[in-house]
């Protein structure tokens, strides 16, 4: 995998992790933390759920983005992804400013938010014990645009991708795996967005068609040879719903076996 921007990163751990760091995977005693890293002068934060103490496997990582106002709490509830899979990292970074929003493109305010990506990702080599090939992105709504976005910007570090309600801004530079959700009465963002977004996947992993829009329930596209591209379906709005964190953690657990 390529090297991470070369950002000075500071870490302060406000609950603290057990030493020694996880370079050698020695696991510490603590399973949950908030880090702050200072990108570039700007203070960041994200709470990171850990594998169960003493366990040193080398972890895949989802990182999970709130949708625009919310917080890293917010997602915590509606996608827990250490209960679901207590063998990996789970991130639940914080957006920026009042309200709490992401960066929604490629170059949008300065790439400020897939720096800070790069600065979790370069703590997480520094001092966890990470699995580098099995590295997810998942997002709502905003988080689902910054979701994309660093799938497009960072093709290379991103093993797949979860997508809730979002709407594509880039367009992917190599194939990845990815499985995406949206309400056919999203009046927020269009279900449109979900057809789009599967396309332009479906023609960058080499599948032979898109999966069918509109149809209820998880599809996949046909013959990909590059990686899977899942559309699921349901008659909801502009909200999170709650069973899609047990299929996006199938979908990534399928990446890892």
């Amino acid at each position: 995998m390529g090297p991470y921007p070369r950002a000075h990163v500071l870490v302060l751990l406000l609950i603290a992790l057990a030493a020694p760091a996880w370079a050698d995977c020695q696991a510490p005693d603590a399973t949950s933390a908030r880090v702050m890293v200072d990108v570039s002068g700007v203070s960041r934060s994200f709470v990171l759920r850990l594998p169960p103490a003493g366990d040193r496997t080398p972890a895949p990582v989802v990182f999970i983005f709130h949708p625009y106002g919310m917080n890293a709490q917010y997602m915590r509830e509606r996608a827990p992804i250490a209960r679901l899979w207590p063998g990996a990292v789970a991130v639940y970074p914080e957006g920026s400013g009042f309200p709490q929003t992401w960066q929604t493109r490629p170059l949008d305010r300065g790439d400020h938010d897939v720096h800070f990506f790069d600065a979790m990702l370069g703590w997480l080599h520094q001092h966890a014990c990470i699995d580098d090939q099995h590295v997810f992105v998942m997002g709502y709504s905003n988080g689902a645009a910054l979701a994309y976005t660093i799938v497009c910007e960072r093709p290379a570090a991103i093993a797949g991708a979860a997508i809730v309600s979002g709407r594509l801004g880039c367009m992917p530079k190599r194939p990845t795996p990815i499985i995406v959700r949206h309400g056919t009465h999203d009046d927020t963002i269009g279900y449109r967005a979900a057809v789009v977004a599967i396309e332009s996947f479906a023609a960058a992993n080499g599948c032979a068609a898109p999966p069918k829009p509109a149809v209820a329930g998880c599809h996949e596209a046909a013959g990909c040879t590059s990686g899977p591209v899942v559309l699921c379906t349901d008659e909801g709005g502009h909200e999170y719903n709650v069973a899609f964190t047990a299929e996006a953690v199938e979908f990534f657990r399928r990446a890892t076996r």
